[in-house]
């Protein structure tokens, strides 16, 4: 079974709460913009209506007293009034005026096309103020004939006011901005809190111990949901990989007896064998039947092995004795030489019997591939004991490397049974998993003198002080 913990999201352009916060600033900046230039805009429009009115205002002042014939030549104005009246026959004459433009030409090129109040902002003023000027004017009627009243009125003051209003507002953004944008990254930060900490477990949850759970937040939104969720689906793979690991162990323990049985009689038929004919028969059978015994076994110690509790408690084990049985145990085989080096003495945690089933595993491996010569070697850097088994036998290609340690997993050229039962492609992977569970390593490479054949390399931490 998958190790839960070893499963990695993708990551897509950042975080969450990165995300999050860029796009509600965006948004939030957005709508700041539009919102800051309708105001101005409607903040504009109703200055500029102020200015009508009391251009509007003084213009129906000045029409009374202009239909009655009083006003004629200077029209009186405030001091530093950026102001000014003109009234024009319909001609274009200007009769009357304020001082500030007395003897210039109307203000206005051409009268309104229609004799209504007309409203209208030039840019062109007599007074020259640098400043746009709002202009109304009035129709009237002048003792002589029909007339106009030309008010003008200075807009600085409402491009001061725009302009300030506009200021502030482009000062105020940026630090609104980052202000909402702090606001929700901690908000968002505070909402993922729960999924940070399911994470957290889901990746602490592992094959060989199926029964934590991922923490539920409390209250009932999406996210205590989603971790219902995956708690209901951590007891059904749970409930599957117990009822998988009872299923090997039941059937293993009763494959065990029958097979003994067999293997028993067996040996008796080969050792009563009355013909050699007989015996020729029956020693093959006496092969299968080991083959089928070690695979049993192999099957039972993989089953025990995921459980969530550990087989034997760690001790201290010293690894040079386990090598050395090893070596002696290849020699007794025959086949190809079996040469030490650096064979120092090392202690390690774990279990006696696994990690020589280890070793033994390893050793069998390199006996079947090897033409003439092992070496094994044993050395530590003070904290990791290394064990070294060469061989000179084809090596493992590297897209194969991997593959060897996989359960089941033979090679093209290790589908040749050996006289042990073995070959079922679950040594290596024993292996591994004794290694694994003593918080160590193996791995194959090819040889690093560079001539042909394989290197099988154990790596175990070394046994802590006082164990």
């Amino acid at each position: 079974m998958a190790d839960l913990g070893t499963i990695k999201p993708r990551r897509l352009g950042g975080n969450i709460r990165d995300r999050v916060t860029v796009a509600t600033a965006l948004v939030v900046g957005i709508a700041l913009v539009i919102a800051g230039a309708t105001l101005l805009l409607i903040l504009q429009q109703l200055l500029v209506s102020g200015v009508d009115n009391a251009l509007s205002s003084r213009a129906r002042d000045l029409t009374v007293q202009s239909e009655s014939g009083t006003l004629k030549g200077t029209i009186s104005g405030t001091a530093g009034d950026i102001s000014l009246v003109q009234i024009v026959s319909s001609n274009g004459t200007v009769i009357a005026s304020t001082s500030n433009v007395a003897g210039e030409a109307p203000i206005l090129p051409s009268h309104p096309a229609l004799r209504a109040t007309a409203t209208a902002t030039v840019s062109d003023s007599p007074l020259d103020t640098g400043t746009e000027f709002r202009v109304l004017a009035e129709p009237i009627t002048l003792p002589d004939g029909p007339g106009w009243i030309y008010v003008a009125s200075s807009l600085g003051q409402v491009s001061t006011a725009v302009n300030q209003v506009r200021n502030l507002f482009l000062a105020g953004l940026p630090v609104v901005l980052v202000v909402i944008a702090a606001i929700a990254w901690l908000s968002v930060r505070q909402s993922l809190k729960p999924v940070e900490s399911i994470r957290r477990r889901a990746a602490e949850i592992t094959a060989a111990d199926l029964s934590q759970r991922v923490p539920v937040p409390r209250g009932s939104d999406e996210i205590a949901h989603l971790a219902q969720t995956m708690n209901d689906l951590l007891g059904r793979i749970e409930q599957a990989a117990t009822r998988q690991q009872q299923f090997v162990g039941d059937a293993s323990h009763e494959l065990r007896s029958p097979l003994t049985a067999l293997q028993i009689q067996i040996d008796v038929a080969l050792a009563s064998a009355k013909s050699s004919e007989v015996a020729a028969e029956l020693a093959p059978m006496s092969g299968q039947v080991k083959r089928m015994t070690m695979l049993i076994e192999d099957l039972l110690f993989l089953a025990k092995s995921t459980e969530a509790r550990p087989m034997v408690l760690p001790a201290l084990v010293d690894l040079d004795e386990i090598v050395f049985e090893e070596v002696a145990r290849l020699r007794a085989l025959g086949g190809p030489e079996i040469v030490t080096s650096v064979l120092s003495a090392q202690r390690v945690e774990g279990s006696y019997r696994d990690i020589s089933r280890m070793m033994r595993n390893i050793g069998d491996n390199a006996h079947d591939h090897a033409k003439a010569k092992i070496c094994i070697s044993l050395q530590t850097d003070g904290t990791v004991a290394e064990i070294i088994v060469t061989d000179d036998g084809l090596g493992v290609a590297q897209s194969d490397q991997e593959q060897i340690f996989s359960r089941f997993s033979r090679l093209d050229g290790s589908r040749v049974r050996d006289s042990r039962g073995g070959g079922s492609g679950l040594g290596l992977s024993i292996a591994r998993q004794i290694a694994e569970s003593a918080a160590g390593s193996i791995f194959v490479r090819d040889r690093s003198d560079g001539h042909e054949g394989a290197e099988f390399v154990i790596r175990l931490p070394v046994a802590r002080e006082g164990l």
